[in-house]
């Protein structure tokens, strides 16, 4: 077990973009001022988020306090790039605190120990990616990674290539079932603790009535709640921390028809696209459902292209991916293939009445056109229509401003064409 520092914190200014993102993401649920380092589609999730909890009446503050193995430094564990871009993954661990307030009284909150995971991408070469459409950071105009570097045409910003990568392109929270040595000792010494008192209580009464001085009976009862608070407290909390894995284990039971069918997934992608990764594609799909969860009108979010979902998603304020998605289904038909996967969320809701927490399966169809190569931070912030040339944001219009004509984001990336709860 490692031992805790006390007196580690993580840094907003000096720190690592792991860092930075993290604590600016706790101020963002402060402040409402969204982290810059998440990329365009993170801070419109956030967008969306929080129109909902403003709809709601609520406000929600996250914050993070590190501990834990992996505290003090960021733990790379998988890499996939294409062309233009790398990501990577990397995670921290830290106890996060989430509050919910409707007004000023709290309605809901809770604690718990977590993994922090980022997607962290960059380019891989200042020139590659300079056709790629970007929006201004200044204004807002969408327009070029080259244009920017040159000066935005529209207001005339001028921005570097590392002014804007890398950047955090998607993040989840698991659950950590592991203890520090503090904690160890914590938890333990509770069960200790409460079993040497109760030992002690015990012989007190038991021994009173049968003679002998009240120094032999206080010594005996002592003695009896030192040894039966560390021998029975011991095994007591070795049971209740066994029982707490095997709940734990229990609630993953639905998880396990999801074990290596990313693997398979990959295989068959890439007979079409060489660059396809399951890391690149579980996160795309959980941006997009986050979007469509949050979206309070459906038919102006271009990412979604199926039937109406009625109040499906309108309680819902918080969402936490569970680390599982598997695949169900995969087929190809003319220039397009359509994937179905079974996705575990655990939301938050709010029905009015009170907030509660729910782990939900459901079933998410998505296609892509797989003739067009894979442009791994491609987004729906900043997109340029194939028939007139006009740039625009597609979040808040599905239809060029310029020609007027629809966009099809399914020739470009992943889009979502039903979404099913189990």
């Amino acid at each position: 077990m490692k031992k805790e520092s006390k007196d580690q914190a993580w840094s907003g200014s000096g720190g690592s973009l792991f860092e930075r993102f993290a604590v600016n993401l706790a101020d963002y649920t402060r402040t409402g001022k969204i982290p810059p380092e998440g990329d365009q589609d993170i801070r419109y999730g956030l967008e969306l988020q929080n129109e909902r909890l403003k709809n709601k009446g609520l406000t929600m503050q996250y914050s993070f306090v590190p501990r834990g193995h992996f505290a003090g430094e960021d733990k790379a564990l998988r890499k996939w790039k294409d062309e233009h871009y790398t990501s990577r993954l990397e995670c921290r661990s830290c106890k996060m605190e989430r509050n919910l307030f409707r007004g000023s009284k709290k309605e809901y909150g809770n604690q718990k120990k977590t993994m922090f995971y980022q997607t962290i991408t960059d380019v891989n070469g200042p020139y590659l990616a300079g056709d790629d459409v970007y929006t201004c950071p200044s204004c807002g105009a969408a327009t070029t990674f080259a244009g920017l570097q040159k000066g935005c045409p529209y207001c005339g910003a001028c921005f570097q290539m590392s002014d804007i990568f890398p950047v955090v392109s998607n993040y989840y929270f698991l659950e950590d079932g592991s203890f520090t040595e503090e904690e160890s000792k914590a938890y333990m010494g509770k069960f200790m603790a409460v079993t040497g008192i109760l030992f002690f209580v015990y012989m007190l009464f038991k021994n009173y009535g049968a003679g002998g001085s009240t120094g032999q009976i206080l010594l005996t009862a002592l003695l009896s709640g030192v040894l039966g608070g560390v021998v029975l407290g011991w095994l007591l909390s070795a049971f209740a921390l066994l029982g707490k894995v095997i709940c734990e284990s229990a609630r993953t039971v639905p998880f396990v028809p999801t074990i290596g069918s990313g693997l398979r997934f990959v295989r068959l992608m890439k007979q079409y696209s060489p660059e396809f990764s399951w890391e690149y594609f579980s996160n795309k799909v959980i941006s997009l459902l986050k979007m469509i969860i949050f979206s309070n009108e459906l038919s102006d979010l271009p990412v979604y292209a199926g039937e109406p979902l009625g109040d499906l998603f309108e309680d819902v304020v918080d969402v936490f991916y569970t680390g599982a998605v598997g695949l169900k289904n995969f087929r190809v038909e003319g220039e397009y293939c359509y994937v179905a996967v079974n996705i575990f969320l655990d939301n938050l809701y709010d029905n009015g009445k009170r907030i509660f927490q729910k782990r939900n399966k459901y079933c998410v169809q998505v296609k892509r056109n797989i003739g067009k190569p894979v442009n791994m931070h491609f987004s729906i912030k900043h997109l340029q229509c194939k028939g007139c040339g006009a740039s625009f944001d597609a979040t808040k219009e599905r239809y060029c401003p310029g020609c007027g004509k629809a966009y099809d984001l399914g020739d470009e990336d992943w889009i979502v064409t039903s979404v099913v709860k189990k």
